[in-house]
């Protein structure tokens, strides 16, 4: 399953279907006689560098440390609230929309497609086809019209933003400014929430060339195009950043000539066009692939909606291997090398003030963007991690030194164009969480571990080496042992002695990013003398436990209640996953306290949300349970998914990391490695037992293909030596030569 296609026009922008080149994203709604593009540059943000470090934070730290020691965790919070708080990050914009309206076409036969082998969308009806792609070599976006008969066709422009339109030389042409500051959309304020300063504001451009066989006449911004059987158009975006740490260029005059210059450097032929975009795309598209052995003739809408009914696993098992498919392309389209990477919307948005300002979320958002990117060989697709994460650790050591008074890089769980490091303003529970960086950086290893970013691997030594010093010299010695403090569980609270409260030491999930940035610097540097090592080598036996509470792996160093048991965050599971210090067969009794507050956040809701079910299968995955993966499956199907497969956070808002993370759970349930042991199958679901096919997928840089029949291995290879469990294996099973086959231990 390669295609969504649809009966029926977009009629509003979530129902829209996405392009992209890593650089620009473009939403096509495909109407019967119009058209509304909406574009995005990935650099165009709100904002410019701004230093929100704070000495003060550094003062506090002490303070909150001995309130937390002495169990006024109720007064700590307050302290940190008011002492060792930042600002909010800057927001990703929308760009401008382009409106096509044609004259002179049918209507009739009526359907648009998105090819996701392609990353091609079509809308054709009756005598008229129109084609749209993204390319990423040519760095341009490209719309064609071709027709039976002659047709007209008005092209007009215009930008949420502060913008100018003009036409002249058969093009259209908008530039703008960006605001200075955009609020948080959840920021409840009336006072300036959006604010320009043109002196101040990143500047941006929008360049539409028309190229048809009809003649083109250009009036008060508008293009007239008249008498046509074809018509190309031609898309190109220029903004005025030019790098994290400095001002953004605010001449609009600057973001038009490098507009105008690069679609005078490019071939404006369609067909090489297309020819260079299709064969750069399917070669990422093509590079693994997943078949989960089933088709369906239904119309993406109307194959939801099925799938909604609880109708057979046949439909089922297609809309899952398209939903998977869709993830894949996401990627390809949103994350290339030299681009930004993924943000919470990937690089699609409409808003002004976005949900949560379209940023880099990194208590857990962003990484789950990337989890399934390498094992879907998209390596490539990996790069803008790698360097969004070492531009960070450069803003990340001031904010170490000055807010921490530690080495190595801090980074709290909002990061923006800028590499906003300190914390923003307001709950503890999400504002204090400096070992986000970690968690970034622990991203980055698993990443390279896997194969990926070879080429970067100075990169990723320093990015690991700079973490795990953080991780050291943020640990503190208490009742014997090393502990985070203050320690957060991202996002959630507990009660103690009647009193919400949320900050503690040696959470959970600090303790297992400690942990599992220590393995990595020893993995990394095994054999290396160095002062950092030998601080692991003291502190690592000594970190403080997990340890078991009523309803499992306590999530705080104590087991306190909380007041929402069915917390969307499965953040204390870290170390389990996505993690490997806690491992499924090396750690059978940790495994089960994590399973029981697995479940226990099951059974109250706790995957309500996109990100939050794709995390919930990636759980279920690595927890090898097919039955409650296929229910978690089910349930963000029928609940947490636009007609256009975009993933949603309720209400109606759009997040990229539920699509993302769901084919990381795909990957999950077909194949896990542990100490460089695979287990195939491990939680496939009734649903998908049928038979299916792996096609490449990476694991520690071996290309495994494997196939199975009612629920059995019965076909697998890898490209290099590989070892495999002997757990659900055919009789008959057909060995490639690169495969050894181990018994499992009892």
């Amino acid at each position: 399953m390669d295609k969504l296609w649809y009966k029926t026009p977009a009629k509003r922008w979530r129902e829209a279907l996405p392009l992209g080149n890593g650089f620009m994203g473009m939403m096509v709604f495909g109407g019967k006689r119009t058209e509304k593009l909406c574009f995005n540059d990935g650099t165009l943000w709100s904002g410019y560098p701004k230093d929100y470090n704070s000495e003060k934070s550094a003062k506090a730290l002490g303070q909150v440390r001995e309130l937390i020691f002495q169990g006024k965790n109720s007064e700590a919070d307050a302290l940190c609230e008011t002492e060792m708080c930042g600002n909010y990050s800057e927001a990703f914009m929308p760009l401008g929309n382009v409106y096509l309206r044609l004259h002179g076409v049918s209507a009739r036969g009526y359907r648009r497609e998105l090819s996701l082998a392609e990353g091609l969308c079509t809308v054709q009806t009756a005598g008229v086809r129109r084609e749209a792609f993204c390319s990423n070599p040519d760095r341009v976006a490209v719309y064609r019209i071709t027709a039976d008969k002659p047709f007209s066709l008005t092209v007009t422009a215009d930008s949420k933003l502060h913008f100018s339109c003009s036409s002249a030389e058969n093009a259209l042409v908008l530039t703008g400014n960006a605001p200075d500051y955009a609020a948080p959309n959840y920021l409840r304020t009336k006072r300036h929430p959006i604010r320009y300063d043109e002196n101040k504001g990143m500047a941006f451009c929008l360049r539409t060339e028309v190229e048809t066989d009809g003649t083109v006449s250009c009036k008060r911004g508008k293009l007239n195009v008249r008498g046509a059987k074809t018509v190309t158009l031609f898309f190109v975006t220029a903004t005025g950043f030019l790098g994290f740490d400095k001002m953004p260029d605010t001449s609009r005059a600057n973001a038009a000539a490098a507009c105008k210059a690069h679609l005078r450097s490019i071939q404006h032929d369609y067909t090489a066009l297309y020819a260079r975009h299709t064969a750069d795309f399917g070669a990422l598209y093509n590079r693994a692939r997943v078949s989960l052995g089933a088709e369906s003739e239904l119309p993406t809408d109307k194959l939801l909606k099925a799938v909604q009914k609880n109708t057979d696993t046949r439909t089922f098992a297609a809309l899952c291997e398209l939903f998977y498919n869709f993830g894949k392309y996401l990627t390809i389209s949103g994350s290339r090398k030299g681009g930004q990477a993924l943000n919470l919307q990937g690089i699609w948005n409409e808003s002004v003030r976005p949900p949560w300002s379209s940023n880099y979320t990194v208590n857990i958002n962003t990484q789950m963007n990337y989890w399934g990117a390498s094992r879907a060989g998209l390596c490539e697709c990996v790069e803008p991690l790698l360097q969004l994460v070492y531009e960070t650790v450069q803003n990340g050591k001031k904010t170490a030194q000055v807010n921490y008074g530690c080495r190595g890089f801090a980074c709290n769980h909002n990061v923006d164009l800028w590499r906003k490091t300190p914390p923003v303003q307001r709950d503890p529970s999400y504002m204090f969480a400096p070992l986000c960086g970690v968690w970034l950086a622990n991203e980055v290893y698993a990443h390279y571990r896997n194969g990926a970013l070879q080429d970067g691997a100075d990169k990723v030594k320093t990015i690991t080496a700079s973490a795990a010093q953080f991780a050291s010299d943020f640990l503190v010695l208490h009742d014997g042992c090393y502990v985070t403090c203050p320690s957060s569980s991202p996002e959630n609270a507990f009660r103690k002695d009647g009193v919400r409260c949320q900050l503690d030491y040696a959470s959970a999930f600090d303790m297992g990013l400690v942990r599992q940035s220590f393995q990595n610097y020893r993995e990394l540097f095994a054999g290396e003398d160095t002062e950092l090592s030998r601080e692991i080598a003291e502190k690592e036996p000594k970190l403080y436990p997990f340890c078991a509470g009523k309803n499992g792996i306590c999530e705080w160093h104590a087991d306190y209640d909380t007041p929402e048991p069915g917390h969307r965050h499965f953040s204390p599971l870290y170390a389990f996953y996505p993690g490997n210090s806690i491992g499924y067969d090396a750690d059978p009794e940790q495994r089960g306290w994590v399973e029981q507050l697995f479940r226990h956040r099951l059974a109250h809701s706790g995957q309500h949300i996109g990100w939050s079910a794709a995390w919930a299968i990636c759980l279920s995955g690595r927890l090898r349970d097919g039955r409650t993966a296929q229910k978690v499956i089910c349930d963000l199907l029928c609940h947490a998914v636009f007609r256009n497969l975009f993933c949603v956070h309720p209400p109606f808002l759009f997040q990229i990391d539920g699509n993302l993370g769901f084919v990381a759970g795909v990957h999950e349930l077909l194949l896990q490695e542990e100490a460089g042991v695979l287990t195939l199958l491990p939680a496939l679901p009734a649903c998908l037992s049928a038979g299916g096919e792996v096609r490449d997928m990476v694991v520690c840089g071996a290309k495994v293909s494997f196939s199975w029949r009612d629920g059995k291995v019965t076909a697998v290879s890898g490209d290099r030596p590989i070892t495999v469990l002997r757990r659900n294996l055919s009789d008959r099973l057909q060995i490639g030569t690169n495969v050894t086959v181990e018994e499992p231990a009892k």
